[in-house]
């Protein structure tokens, strides 16, 4: 019935009356017979009009028979319709202007690129790039660095046309100076594969840095020296590019103390998949969780770090083709103090009480080699990884519970990607492949009055995975069939020793995890109309504990319609069915930290997931007007439900065979506006969740949902030519409801404030604060305040050379506290945050 109302609503799609053909066409230099873009073409006569692409080619929606074609430096041209060849001739044409004063706009489109003009957002305070890009209408930079654009993360990120930073783009985005950068490009539904142009659509942007014609071929850079006091502090790097034609340089080196994580620095950031939906990342779970730690602060604020970052990227090339070498090496040391209070909401569990002091090292070294050939009809890509790292974190815990416990981790991974594409006008030919190898060892030792559990882990891992696709094309249709196959054998070798409550806690298993695909496709793109039909089927074989072979249906539909050249709107309905996860045939108990065993058990069926989701976007660059919203709701069934055994203060987290459902329901949306020529821009997010599902505790099954409500308002931007604000708050309202129970909830509020005073170009001033309220439900609970306060001033010297002096936490505070839900618990948090401190920097730009 399901596969019969899929083939029923596209037909009804399809079939939808349509207007005429496209005008399609190229332009061309009469002289030089190169491609002409930018060029405006119009139905004379009627409203429709197009800009020509960087090939020179076209499409004009809609009737029309005769259009016009404009382009400064050419002779305007009418032309009947249909074309004759296809091809239009244009005469170049001198321009003479008068003296006049041009001046570029603050935000202007280029076919399905905006352009952002730097020099009308930046402002002197500002330092590196990411400080303007931050103030752009319609996009929004993540804590980590992630740089979204009408609710989704960008997909590329280029300099100058050029990708040699890779994902990592973090690096560019924090060092290159603002005053290097003319514009910045955003690329709406960007497609970075030139071969997959107008054959994968994409609902991702890309951007683009246009760097000033003084910046390019020489090095450019920034170098900074810092050091201060409460504890002693100090922070230094450096920083170099290098753009010429055929080669490319990024080096960068720093050491800080001051709370900056290396990690955000060489993220990769964006998503490029190398496979259908079918593939699965991660097909094993990690167990060990005893050193990982965090607070919903920003990082700045809580990493008491000693911290080292290394970076070099090469790359060179020719035309389309391009090499890159990108060697990293991270180290970090940090401190955490904390505490926390869980309730269980039962009166025979005990409640939990931890104090707990943590301290981490790791160091981690990766190398990458990559090749890429993108050409219009061929595009090939051999990239070669390698990592290889250590950590370990020891942690002294108190309360409930007196002891210390210790975790190892070591990896060695290596891994390569091949991907081939070919294209003619009619047909494509797709080959991926990925080949790895894990080593990934990790112990846990604990030392305490029950005794001295130590937890081994030994994982030796090798994976292969192939994938191919053949498509047709034919009229308005792209017809294409996948086909796959993934083979994963892993070694895994556990051994829990003295732990007080005995359980199969030793065991070596080596498992064979093979699977085949084959989905057949079909997409119809017409008029702004855009529809897919994907019906993937798959049969999964795990050889682990015996034998056990599972089949997978998974059909999903897709709808896209461009509205207006404003606006589109998409939807998506799916159904799949998916395998236990492996791990589930691991009978042997694992600990994962002094108190929580993992317990899995067989499961012979599988679950399932129906869900469907809806987008709307609209933006209007000329009024700097940007808004989305979307919803999802998601029923997912599975055979098996979660089960919490509450022994003596141990948690032994295992399964029941009982079928249970959870209904997800997510809706967000956002608005921004630019205002006062864009040097303000106002906005509004706002999110909704809500999930009702059940649990097992104790062997008692129990029904629970839980809601959280977020609303974020936000206004940053210079208010006059010596003044700037920023202002955002962030609240959230969370409710848990435990089967009859009366419910318990939590307020928590975010807000931040700063004022930029910029007397003239060489000197500002900053005053901002954070401010942190957490109410919470129970008359039991006192809610919680924190205020933090911090000051800066700069002296621009010259244009080259700057001095900085920062003050954060004036009031010294000490501690943040803060409330989360699990399933059927609520948990109060108090984390030690950076105390009071002073730093001094000095700037050197070249």
């Amino acid at each position: 019935m399901r596969i019969a109302f899929l083939i029923l609503v596209l037909t009804v799609l399809v079939t939808f009356p349509t207007r005429a053909e496209d005008i399609t066409g190229l332009l061309l230099d009469a002289e030089s017979r190169e491609p002409v873009a930018g060029a405006i073409i119009k139905a004379v006569g009627g409203k429709g009009f197009a800009a020509s692409k960087s090939d020179g080619s076209f499409i004009l929606k809609g009737p029309a028979k005769q259009i016009s074609i404009r382009c400064m430096g050419y002779e305007t041209k009418n032309e009947e319709v249909p074309l004759k060849n296809g091809e239009i001739l244009l005469c170049p044409k001198e321009t003479v202007l008068n003296e006049v004063v041009v001046q570029a706009p603050d935000i202007f489109q280029k076919g399905d690129t905006l352009v952002f003009n730097v020099g009308k957002y930046a402002t002197s305070a500002d330092d590196a790039i990411i400080d303007v890009i931050k103030r752009l209408p319609g996009v929004k930079v993540e804590k980590d660095g992630t740089i979204m654009y009408q609710g989704k993360p960008i997909n590329k990120f280029y300099i100058d046309g050029n990708d040699f930073v890779g994902d990592a783009y973090g690096l560019a985005t924090n060092n290159i100076s603002k005053d290097d950068v003319a514009a910045v490009e955003l690329m709406e539904n960007h497609q970075p594969i030139k071969a997959l142009e107008d054959i994968e659509f994409s609902d991702q942007a890309g951007i683009n840095l246009k760097l000033k014609e003084d910046a390019h071929s020489r090095w450019v850079g920034v170098t900074n020296a810092g050091g201060g006091f409460s504890p002693l502090l100090y922070s230094g790097s450096v920083f170099a590019m290098r753009l010429a034609r055929k080669t490319q340089n990024m080096f960068t080196l720093k050491a800080d103390n001051t709370g900056w994580n290396p990690e955000n620095e060489i993220m990769e950031h964006s998503y490029d998949p190398m496979f259908s939906s079918i593939y699965k990342e991660a097909l094993w779970r990690e167990y060990i969780s005893a050193d990982e730690a965090g607070a919903p602060l920003s990082e700045s604020r809580t990493r008491d770090n000693r911290s080292w970052l290394a970076n070099a990227i090469v790359s060179w090339g020719n035309g389309d083709t391009a090499n890159r070498l990108k060697l990293n090496y991270i180290g970090d040391r940090l401190d955490y103090s904390s505490s926390i209070f869980t309730d269980y909401f039962s009166p025979k569990i005990d409640n939990l009480n931890q104090n707990d002091v943590l301290h981490t090292r790791r160091h981690s070294l990766n190398a990458e080699l990559k090749t890429e050939i993108n050409k219009k009809n061929y595009f090939l890509k051999d990239n070669l990884r390698f990592d290889i790292g250590c950590q370990r974190g020891a942690s002294s815990v108190s309360g409930s519970f007196n002891l210390n416990q210790d975790v190892t981790r070591r990896k060695l991974s290596l891994t390569n990607d091949l991907r081939l594409i070919k294209k003619t006008d009619k047909r494509i030919f797709t080959l991926s492949s990925r080949n790895g190898f894990l080593h990934n060892p990790a112990n846990l030792s604990v030392s305490a009055d029950y005794g001295d559990p130590t937890q081994r882990i030994g994982i030796n891992d090798l994976r292969h995975t192939t994938e191919s696709q053949y498509g047709l094309f034919k009229g308005f249709w792209r017809l294409y069939v996948y086909g796959g196959g993934d083979i994963n054998y892993r070694h895994i070798n556990l051994d829990l020793s003295h732990f007080p409550v005995r359980q199969n806690t030793a065991g070596q298993y080596n498992a064979l995890l093979a699977s085949a695909y084959l989905s057949p496709k079909a997409e119809y793109d017409r008029r702004g109309w855009r529809i897919v039909l994907h019906i993937p089927i798959q049969w999964r074989h795990y050889t682990l504990q015996g034998n056990h072979d599972f089949a997978i249906f998974s059909p999903n539909l897709y709808l896209y319609r461009q509205l207006t050249a404003k606006s589109d709107f998409s939807m998506q309905a799916s159904y799949s069915s998916y395998a236990p996860d492996a791990a589930m045939f691991v009978d042997c108990a694992v600990l994962s930290d002094y108190r929580n065993l993992f317990i899995a058990i067989p499961i012979e069926k599988n679950s399932s997931a129906t869900s469907a989701s809806t987008t709307y976007r609209y933006r209007n660059p000329l009024t700097a007007f940007f808004a989305n919203i979307s919803a999802s709701y998601t029923y997912n069934r599975s055979p098996y439900i979660s089960n919490k055994k509450f022994v003596n203060g141990f948690i032994f987290t295992t399964y029941e065979p009982l079928f249970t459902g959870a209904h997800n329901f997510n809706t967000k949306g956002g608005v921004s506006k630019g205002l006062c020529h864009n040097r303000l821009v106002i906005g509004l997010e706002l999110s909704y969740s809500n999930i009702s599902a059940a649990t097992m505790r104790d062997d008692a099954k129990q029904d629970f949902r839980q809601e959280v409500l977020t609303a974020n308002p936000y206004f940053k931007g210079s208010l006059n030519r010596w003044l700037s604000m920023n202002y955002t708050i962030n609240v959230n309202v969370s409710t848990l409801k435990i089967s009859s129970q009366s419910s318990s909830d939590a307020i928590s509020l975010y807000q931040t404030l700063s004022f930029t005073i910029i007397p003239d170009d060489n000197f500002h001033f900053t005053l901002g604060g954070e401010h942190y309220y957490t109410r919470f439900g129970d008359s039991q609970t006192k809610d919680a305040n924190l205020v933090l306060i911090d000051a800066s001033a700069s002296w621009q010297i010259n244009a080259k050379i700057r001095l900085g002096l920062t003050a954060r936490n004036l009031l010294d505070r000490q501690n943040y506290r803060y409330s989360t839900f699990g399933s059927l618990s609520r948990t109060d948090h108090i984390y030690r945050i950076r105390p009071r401190n002073v730093l001094l920097t000095a700037q050197l730009r070249f």
